[in-house]
């Protein structure tokens, strides 16, 4: 059984706000970077910043247009990336433009990936630790993991640094997400009410009418025994055969268990949906489709797109990419800007 309930963060908030003022946490803060250039974009700088997600340091990039005023705050996008994508693929073209555009934009490399730190697994005993609660050990850097919930703690992550940028209108936060990152904003508009509009490229909004058959659902709890009892590696290094065309290694049991689409109902601000009408992961009637019905049956303000003749791929190269970010920027304009603005 899926367990739909929704974290409540307010306790654990307020316990961190007064370790805050105790001081029981130490500064991690990353030195701020200087502002750069964006080469073909000469309106809009980029500076790098870190983001600290479940103690894993991230890489990310702050776009924002020239000359903001020091104190003017103005509505923000964070682009969510898909399997093996990186920030750095996203800032070549979409988000300096979403910036051009008038937006605050972070793009950010999940755990493992890219500039980001990865995780470390403990080879051996963990021994004890000093007065200062400091260990020295052997340990292996796990790399290149898509583990859809980490990545969802990632994206949680950055969205609360987002909303501390100064130039950000935290009140104006949308999400963008192609390939499983637009799965992920599905899953996360559902889950997250600073999520004020989003747009999901190519994404498929598996659910649980969609769970694997008996057999399947056989294999999948197999592995997750072998894994809980040290059977199988603790983190999957080395992809599976199915995802052989895709980089990095795949949790299975954890991708399984990903299901954004039971929280479409959960959705209750505006969404785009763009769907590429050769797409070869899943079929869009079950996807893109279905959850257009869905919000729309609710009133929820919602659209569709059917990109003409490209498959899963064609959504990144021109004349698709530049037709999809002339809609997506539009959408958020409608919904993130105000309307004495438009």
């Amino acid at each position: 059984m899926i367990d739909r309930s929704r974290p409540r963060p307010t306790s654990i908030a307020s316990i961190a706000l007064i370790a805050l003022l105790l001081g029981a946490f130490p500064s991690f803060a990353a030195t701020d970077t200087a502002a750069q250039e964006v080469a073909n974009y000469p309106t809009v700088v980029r500076k790098p910043v870190t983001i600290w997600s479940d103690g894993t340091r991230l890489a990310g990039d702050v776009f924002l247009p020239k000359g903001l005023a020091a104190d003017q705050k103005i509505p923000a996008i964070v682009l969510c990336h898909g399997w093996g994508g990186m920030k750095s693929h996203l800032n070549q073209r979409i988000a300096p433009q979403f910036s051009a555009a008038g937006y605050a934009v972070l793009t950010f490399d999940y755990r493992g990936w890219g500039e980001s730190d990865g995780r470390l697994v403990v080879k051996g005993d963990m021994p004890k630790p000093d007065d200062k609660g400091n260990v020295t050990v052997q340990a292996q850097l796990v790399r290149e993991v898509v583990d859809p919930f980490d990545q969802e703690v990632d994206i949680d992550a950055a969205i609360s640094f987002f909303a501390g940028e100064p130039h950000v209108d935290a009140s104006r936060i949308g999400i963008w997400g192609s390939s499983l990152g637009g799965s992920h904003v599905i899953w996360r508009a559902g889950n997250d009410d600073r999520v004020k509009a989003v747009v999901s490229q190519v994404g498929g909004y598996f659910r649980t009418e969609q769970m694997l058959d008996p057999a399947a659902q056989a294999g999948n709890d197999k592995i997750k025994t072998q894994r809980a009892r040290g059977e199988i590696e603790p983190v999957p290094q080395g992809g599976l055969e199915q995802f052989k065309e895709l980089k990095g290694s795949p949790v299975p049991e954890r991708l399984n268990w990903f299901r954004p689409g039971d929280f479409i109902d959960d959705i209750d601000v505006p969404v785009q949906i763009i769907q590429a009408e050769k797409e070869h992961y899943f079929k869009v009637e079950d996807h893109g489709d279905w959850a257009y019905a869905k919000l729309k049956a609710r009133n929820i303000p919602v659209e569709y797109h059917l990109m003409k003749g490209i498959d899963h791929y064609g959504i990144y190269r021109p004349p698709a990419l530049d037709e999809a970010m002339k809609l997506e920027i539009a959408f958020f304009d409608k919904y993130l800007k105000p309307a004495a603005k438009r």
